[in-house]
């Protein structure tokens, strides 16, 4: 397996890139958790937006390993009628994530929907708006070190 890992001042740097590449300015951003929480906190400091909320979806069950479909694990508090929502997450991997957020920010009312990660995957069904970078890496991100060392570690014990 190809790993890309990536440590705390990259994703400062990438964030702030991606930032630049956003040419709208939403009335709320939108974090999937859980690898958007970092990515939502830091684009909404660099884009000087105060709203933020949190969608919780679930779908991987391991490194490399999902659910037949993601769930909603988290719902969302905020009213979005009539909002321009950016959706962020750290990664479209499959894009199934992604979608299933989009869909369920539709069913909310929101005007305007947008789309961001920092890394595309070539294999997703989803394009997202904005991304930064393309790769078909397993990536490591600084908040999940521990957690994919454990899953792999546990893959090659069995």
């Amino acid at each position: 397996m190809n790993l890309l890992r990536i440590n705390w001042e990259t994703i400062i740097t990438y964030c702030e890139q991606l930032a630049h590449k956003i040419d709208f300015k939403p009335d709320i951003i939108i974090g999937v958790s859980r690898g958007g929480l970092v990515p939502t906190r830091i684009l909404s400091d660099i884009m000087g937006i105060s709203e933020i909320g949190i969608v919780g979806i679930k779908f991987y069950k391991g490194v490399g390993e999902t659910n037949d479909k993601p769930k909603i694990t988290q719902e969302l508090t905020i009213d979005l009628k009539g909002k321009k929502v950016l959706i962020v997450d750290d990664v479209a991997d499959s894009g199934k994530s992604l979608l299933a957020a989009k869909n369920y920010i539709i069913a909310r009312g929101a005007r305007i929907i947008k789309t961001a990660t920092l890394h595309f995957k070539p294999s997703s069904i989803f394009t997202p708006d904005y991304y930064l970078m393309c790769t078909d890496a397993w990536i490591v991100y600084p908040w999940e070190i521990h957690e994919t060392e454990r899953e792999i570690e546990k893959n090659q014990s069995t």
